[in-house]
């Protein structure tokens, strides 16, 4: 497929979702909070169903809704204050550190990468990928289980041993100390 068809068979869902957003309802929630209660009323039944009772629901998003006004009003100068420095700069160092740990580069060339080792990319992409899927998946529930600090070292750990055993491989390739079959 060309990149041309791609990118267009990609405006596909686009288009879908453009279309979709005439036919969805408002957000009673967002209805509630700016004082619309006729329209928050209609929506919610909309929603739930001309027969059923919306009542409670109603009462418990009205309830919502006063208590969220009730707290403080925050702004994002809030964030600097000295006690969410810590947390801020471990946020924002893990987000920092994850772009500096090479695996996007990793990821982008995984077809060029088994294409250079000799093993045909078409199949290694698909590999990769059927193989991040679960990886996903058993890191997504092992997180409250073992807790994110032994995730990240672990995490951490096998991304610095794949991306130091690929830049060998490439440097012994290109310095050609490698045999070649």
């Amino acid at each position: 497929m060309t990149w041309r068809m791609l990118a267009l068979t990609g405006l596909i869902p686009c288009a879908i979702l453009i279309f979709g957003l005439f036919i969805i309802p408002e957000s009673p929630r967002w209805l509630a909070k700016i004082g619309n209660q006729k329209e928050f009323e209609l929506a919610l039944r909309k929603l739930r169903g001309k027969d059923a009772d919306i009542s409670e629901e109603a009462a418990e998003i009205k309830d919502y809704i006063e208590t969220l006004e009730k707290l403080p009003k925050v702004n994002l100068f809030d964030l600097f204050q000295r006690r969410y420095s810590s947390s801020l700069i471990v946020g924002v160092g893990l987000m920092v550190f994850q772009q500096f740990g090479g695996i996007n580069g990793i990821c982008f060339y995984t077809g060029s990468i088994f294409e250079s080792s000799g093993f045909p990319s078409d199949i290694g992409t698909i590999i990769y990928a059927i193989i991040q899927v679960p990886i996903t998946a058993l890191g997504a529930a092992l997180i409250d289980r073992a807790g994110r600090k032994p995730l990240l070292l672990v995490s951490g750990t096998g991304l610095v041993i794949g991306c130091v055993l690929t830049g060998v491989s490439f440097y012994l390739k290109v310095n050609s100390i490698t045999k070649t079959a």
